[in-house]
Protein backbone atom coordinates (compact mmCIF):
# COMPACT_ATOMS: atom_id res chain seq x y z
CA UNK A 1 0.00 0.00 0.00
CA UNK A 2 1.11 3.55 -0.80
CA UNK A 3 0.79 6.12 2.04
CA UNK A 4 -1.70 8.30 0.17
CA UNK A 5 -5.37 9.03 0.86
CA UNK A 6 -7.83 9.21 -2.05
CA UNK A 7 -10.91 11.43 -1.85
CA UNK A 8 -13.82 11.15 -4.30
CA UNK A 9 -16.59 13.73 -4.61
CA UNK A 10 -19.88 12.12 -5.59
CA UNK A 11 -23.51 12.83 -6.40
CA UNK A 12 -25.60 9.99 -7.87
CA UNK A 13 -22.61 8.11 -9.25
CA UNK A 14 -23.79 4.50 -8.99
CA UNK A 15 -22.99 3.91 -12.66
CA UNK A 16 -19.43 5.25 -12.66
CA UNK A 17 -18.22 4.87 -9.08
CA UNK A 18 -17.38 1.12 -9.11
CA UNK A 19 -14.68 1.55 -11.77
CA UNK A 20 -13.19 4.51 -9.93
CA UNK A 21 -13.11 2.60 -6.64
CA UNK A 22 -11.62 -0.46 -8.31
CA UNK A 23 -8.71 1.67 -9.50
CA UNK A 24 -8.04 2.72 -5.88
CA UNK A 25 -7.12 -0.73 -4.56
CA UNK A 26 -3.49 0.32 -4.25
CA UNK A 27 -4.17 2.55 -1.22
CA UNK A 28 -5.55 1.82 2.25
CA UNK A 29 -7.61 4.99 2.74
CA UNK A 30 -10.46 6.00 0.42
CA UNK A 31 -12.94 8.66 1.51
CA UNK A 32 -16.12 9.48 -0.42
CA UNK A 33 -17.64 12.93 0.14
CA UNK A 34 -21.20 12.71 -1.11
CA UNK A 35 -23.51 15.68 -1.67
CA UNK A 36 -26.82 13.88 -1.14
CA UNK A 37 -27.07 11.01 -3.60
CA UNK A 38 -30.44 9.33 -4.00
CA UNK A 39 -29.12 6.24 -5.80
CA UNK A 40 -26.81 3.46 -4.56
CA UNK A 41 -23.67 5.60 -4.48
CA UNK A 42 -23.24 5.47 -0.71
CA UNK A 43 -23.88 1.75 -0.35
CA UNK A 44 -21.50 0.93 -3.21
CA UNK A 45 -18.77 2.97 -1.57
CA UNK A 46 -19.35 1.47 1.87
CA UNK A 47 -19.27 -2.05 0.41
CA UNK A 48 -15.65 -1.50 -0.67
CA UNK A 49 -14.60 -0.24 2.77
CA UNK A 50 -14.50 3.42 1.81
CA UNK A 51 -15.30 5.96 4.50
CA UNK A 52 -18.39 7.94 3.46
CA UNK A 53 -19.19 11.52 4.44
CA UNK A 54 -22.08 13.80 3.48
CA UNK A 55 -21.87 17.52 2.81
CA UNK A 56 -24.25 19.67 0.75
CA UNK A 57 -22.60 20.83 -2.46
CA UNK A 58 -22.06 24.59 -2.82
CA UNK A 59 -19.10 24.75 -5.17
CA UNK A 60 -16.13 22.63 -6.15
CA UNK A 61 -13.62 24.75 -4.30
CA UNK A 62 -15.63 24.67 -1.06
CA UNK A 63 -16.34 20.94 -1.38
CA UNK A 64 -12.67 20.10 -1.88
CA UNK A 65 -11.69 22.27 1.08
CA UNK A 66 -14.40 20.64 3.20
CA UNK A 67 -13.01 17.24 2.28
CA UNK A 68 -9.52 18.29 3.39
CA UNK A 69 -10.80 19.64 6.71
CA UNK A 70 -13.49 17.10 7.59
CA UNK A 71 -12.89 13.79 5.78
CA UNK A 72 -9.92 13.20 8.09
CA UNK A 73 -7.45 11.72 5.56
CA UNK A 74 -5.17 9.23 7.27
CA UNK A 75 -2.20 10.32 5.18
CA UNK A 76 -0.82 13.79 4.58
CA UNK A 77 -0.61 13.32 0.82
CA UNK A 78 -4.07 13.30 -0.76
CA UNK A 79 -5.27 12.64 -4.31
CA UNK A 80 -8.67 13.99 -5.37
CA UNK A 81 -10.28 11.69 -7.93
CA UNK A 82 -13.72 12.18 -9.49
CA UNK A 83 -16.21 9.34 -9.83
CA UNK A 84 -15.84 9.21 -13.61
CA UNK A 85 -12.04 8.95 -13.42
CA UNK A 86 -9.56 6.12 -12.89
CA UNK A 87 -5.96 5.68 -11.83
CA UNK A 88 -3.57 3.90 -14.16
CA UNK A 89 -0.81 1.56 -12.92
CA UNK A 90 1.83 3.93 -14.31
CA UNK A 91 0.38 6.88 -12.36
CA UNK A 92 0.22 4.84 -9.15
CA UNK A 93 3.87 3.89 -9.56
CA UNK A 94 4.87 7.53 -10.05
CA UNK A 95 2.89 8.51 -6.94
CA UNK A 96 4.63 5.77 -4.96
CA UNK A 97 8.06 6.98 -6.02
CA UNK A 98 7.20 10.60 -5.26
CA UNK A 99 5.99 10.15 -1.68
CA UNK A 100 9.12 8.11 -0.91
CA UNK A 101 11.44 10.78 -2.33
CA UNK A 102 12.91 13.97 -0.81
CA UNK A 103 10.85 15.95 -3.33
CA UNK A 104 7.76 15.39 -1.17
CA UNK A 105 9.14 17.96 1.31
CA UNK A 106 9.76 20.64 -1.29
CA UNK A 107 6.29 21.15 -2.85
CA UNK A 108 2.75 21.76 -1.62
CA UNK A 109 0.96 20.07 -4.49
CA UNK A 110 1.37 18.68 -7.98
CA UNK A 111 -0.55 19.26 -11.18
CA UNK A 112 -1.69 16.06 -12.90
CA UNK A 113 -2.91 15.69 -16.48
CA UNK A 114 -5.81 13.55 -17.62
CA UNK A 115 -6.58 11.54 -20.72
CA UNK A 116 -10.06 12.53 -21.88
CA UNK A 117 -11.89 9.41 -23.05
CA UNK A 118 -14.89 9.28 -25.41
CA UNK A 119 -16.39 5.79 -25.77
CA UNK A 120 -13.09 4.26 -24.58
CA UNK A 121 -11.14 6.28 -27.15
CA UNK A 122 -8.51 8.73 -25.94
CA UNK A 123 -9.08 12.20 -27.43
CA UNK A 124 -5.37 12.75 -27.81
CA UNK A 125 -5.71 15.90 -29.90
CA UNK A 126 -9.26 17.20 -29.45
CA UNK A 127 -8.92 16.94 -25.66
CA UNK A 128 -5.96 19.32 -25.72
CA UNK A 129 -3.67 16.86 -23.94
CA UNK A 130 -1.97 17.55 -21.63
CA UNK A 131 -4.35 19.67 -19.53
CA UNK A 132 -3.20 19.88 -15.91
CA UNK A 133 -5.18 20.27 -12.69
CA UNK A 134 -4.23 20.37 -9.03
CA UNK A 135 -5.19 16.88 -7.84
CA UNK A 136 -2.30 15.58 -5.69
CA UNK A 137 -1.30 17.65 -2.68
CA UNK A 138 -0.24 17.83 0.97
CA UNK A 139 -3.32 18.25 3.15
CA UNK A 140 -1.65 20.77 5.46
CA UNK A 141 -0.36 22.95 2.66
CA UNK A 142 -3.11 23.19 0.04
CA UNK A 143 -6.48 24.90 -0.26
CA UNK A 144 -8.71 25.65 -3.26
CA UNK A 145 -10.58 28.69 -4.59
CA UNK A 146 -13.60 28.68 -6.89
CA UNK A 147 -13.11 29.73 -10.50
CA UNK A 148 -15.64 29.45 -13.29
CA UNK A 149 -17.44 26.12 -13.04
CA UNK A 150 -14.52 24.48 -11.28
CA UNK A 151 -11.68 25.36 -8.96
CA UNK A 152 -8.02 26.23 -8.83
CA UNK A 153 -5.37 25.93 -6.19
CA UNK A 154 -4.92 28.96 -3.95
CA UNK A 155 -2.13 31.13 -5.41
CA UNK A 156 1.30 31.28 -3.87
CA UNK A 157 2.02 27.61 -3.27
CA UNK A 158 5.02 25.55 -4.30
CA UNK A 159 3.71 23.59 -7.26
CA UNK A 160 5.20 20.59 -9.02
CA UNK A 161 3.95 18.24 -11.71
CA UNK A 162 3.49 14.52 -12.28
CA UNK A 163 4.24 13.07 -15.70
CA UNK A 164 1.67 10.26 -15.79
CA UNK A 165 -2.05 11.02 -16.41
CA UNK A 166 -5.28 9.58 -15.01
CA UNK A 167 -8.23 8.56 -17.21
CA UNK A 168 -11.30 10.79 -17.41
CA UNK A 169 -14.50 9.16 -18.74
CA UNK A 170 -16.40 12.43 -19.02
CA UNK A 171 -19.14 10.99 -21.24
CA UNK A 172 -19.84 7.79 -19.29
CA UNK A 173 -23.40 8.89 -18.47
CA UNK A 174 -24.29 9.66 -22.07
CA UNK A 175 -24.83 12.78 -24.15
CA UNK A 176 -27.96 13.97 -22.35
CA UNK A 177 -26.23 13.96 -18.97
CA UNK A 178 -23.18 15.74 -20.40
CA UNK A 179 -25.31 18.51 -21.89
CA UNK A 180 -27.35 18.94 -18.69
CA UNK A 181 -24.22 19.15 -16.56
CA UNK A 182 -22.52 21.60 -18.90
CA UNK A 183 -25.57 23.84 -18.92
CA UNK A 184 -24.86 24.38 -15.23
CA UNK A 185 -21.17 24.85 -15.96
CA UNK A 186 -22.03 27.43 -18.62
CA UNK A 187 -23.93 29.50 -16.09
CA UNK A 188 -20.93 29.59 -13.77
CA UNK A 189 -18.65 30.48 -16.68
CA UNK A 190 -20.95 33.37 -17.64
CA UNK A 191 -20.94 34.66 -14.08
CA UNK A 192 -17.15 34.38 -13.92
CA UNK A 193 -16.78 36.35 -17.15
CA UNK A 194 -18.79 39.22 -15.61
CA UNK A 195 -16.41 39.56 -12.71
CA UNK A 196 -13.04 41.24 -12.95
CA UNK A 197 -10.65 38.64 -11.53
CA UNK A 198 -7.39 40.11 -10.31
CA UNK A 199 -4.41 38.69 -12.14
CA UNK A 200 -6.44 37.08 -14.92
CA UNK A 201 -5.68 39.55 -17.69
CA UNK A 202 -4.29 37.83 -20.76
CA UNK A 203 -1.01 39.74 -20.76
CA UNK A 204 1.73 38.98 -23.25
CA UNK A 205 3.98 37.54 -20.53
CA UNK A 206 1.29 35.05 -19.51
CA UNK A 207 0.49 34.12 -23.10
CA UNK A 208 4.15 33.38 -23.80
CA UNK A 209 4.87 31.73 -20.46
CA UNK A 210 6.75 28.44 -20.38
CA UNK A 211 4.33 27.33 -17.66
CA UNK A 212 1.65 25.39 -19.52
CA UNK A 213 -1.01 25.94 -16.85
CA UNK A 214 -0.45 29.71 -16.75
CA UNK A 215 -0.38 29.90 -20.55
CA UNK A 216 -3.62 27.92 -20.91
CA UNK A 217 -5.42 30.17 -18.40
CA UNK A 218 -4.20 33.30 -20.21
CA UNK A 219 -5.39 31.91 -23.55
CA UNK A 220 -8.79 31.18 -22.06
CA UNK A 221 -9.01 34.69 -20.60
CA UNK A 222 -8.25 36.14 -24.04
CA UNK A 223 -10.66 33.75 -25.76
CA UNK A 224 -13.54 34.94 -23.55
CA UNK A 225 -13.20 38.39 -25.12
CA UNK A 226 -13.41 37.23 -28.74
CA UNK A 227 -16.54 37.29 -30.96
CA UNK A 228 -18.01 34.19 -32.63
CA UNK A 229 -16.67 32.00 -29.83
CA UNK A 230 -18.70 28.84 -30.60
CA UNK A 231 -17.38 28.62 -34.17
CA UNK A 232 -13.88 29.61 -33.08
CA UNK A 233 -13.84 26.91 -30.42
CA UNK A 234 -14.92 24.32 -32.99
CA UNK A 235 -12.17 25.38 -35.39
CA UNK A 236 -9.52 25.52 -32.67
CA UNK A 237 -10.29 21.97 -31.54
CA UNK A 238 -10.41 20.49 -35.03
CA UNK A 239 -7.65 22.49 -36.72
CA UNK A 240 -5.21 24.05 -34.23
CA UNK A 241 -5.39 21.13 -31.80
CA UNK A 242 -5.55 18.68 -34.74
CA UNK A 243 -8.73 17.07 -33.45
CA UNK A 244 -9.42 15.80 -36.96
CA UNK A 245 -6.80 13.11 -36.27
CA UNK A 246 -9.06 11.71 -33.54
CA UNK A 247 -11.54 10.80 -36.27
CA UNK A 248 -15.25 10.74 -35.60
CA UNK A 249 -14.70 11.05 -31.84
CA UNK A 250 -12.74 14.28 -32.33
CA UNK A 251 -15.42 15.73 -34.59
CA UNK A 252 -18.11 14.82 -32.06
CA UNK A 253 -16.24 16.42 -29.17
CA UNK A 254 -15.54 19.61 -31.13
CA UNK A 255 -19.26 19.88 -31.89
CA UNK A 256 -20.13 19.39 -28.23
CA UNK A 257 -17.77 22.19 -27.21
CA UNK A 258 -19.34 24.48 -29.81
CA UNK A 259 -22.72 23.87 -28.16
CA UNK A 260 -21.16 24.52 -24.75
CA UNK A 261 -19.75 27.89 -25.85
CA UNK A 262 -23.19 28.83 -27.17
CA UNK A 263 -24.67 27.96 -23.76
CA UNK A 264 -22.20 30.33 -22.09
CA UNK A 265 -23.16 33.16 -24.45
CA UNK A 266 -26.87 32.61 -23.83
CA UNK A 267 -26.38 32.71 -20.05
CA UNK A 268 -24.17 35.80 -20.37
CA UNK A 269 -26.86 37.60 -22.39
CA UNK A 270 -29.51 36.69 -19.83
CA UNK A 271 -27.32 38.04 -17.02
CA UNK A 272 -26.61 41.22 -18.98
CA UNK A 273 -30.35 41.74 -19.48
CA UNK A 274 -30.91 41.36 -15.76
CA UNK A 275 -32.94 38.21 -16.23
CA UNK A 276 -30.63 35.89 -14.31
CA UNK A 277 -30.51 32.20 -14.99
CA UNK A 278 -31.68 29.18 -13.06
CA UNK A 279 -29.09 27.77 -10.65
CA UNK A 280 -27.11 24.76 -11.87
CA UNK A 281 -27.78 21.31 -10.45
CA UNK A 282 -25.72 19.97 -7.53
CA UNK A 283 -23.28 18.10 -9.71
CA UNK A 284 -20.19 17.29 -7.70
CA UNK A 285 -18.57 14.82 -10.04
CA UNK A 286 -16.14 16.84 -12.15
CA UNK A 287 -14.10 19.80 -11.03
CA UNK A 288 -12.36 20.73 -14.21
CA UNK A 289 -9.91 23.52 -13.90
CA UNK A 290 -11.10 26.64 -15.66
Amino acid sequence: MVPVSVVLLTHNEAGTLPAALASCRWCDDVAVVDSGSTDETRSLAEATGARVFTNPFESFGRQRNWAIDHAEPRHKWVFHLDADEEFTPALVEEIRRFVASPDADTVDGLHVAHKLMLHRQWLRYAGGYPVFQMRFFHADRMRFIDHGHGQRERPGGRIGRLGEPYLHHAFAKGMEAWLAKHNGYARREAEQARRAVEGEAAGLAALLSSDGVRRRRAVKSLFQRLPARPTLRWLIVLVLQRGVFDGRAGWTYASMLRVYEQMILLHARALADGEGTSPPPDDATAGADS
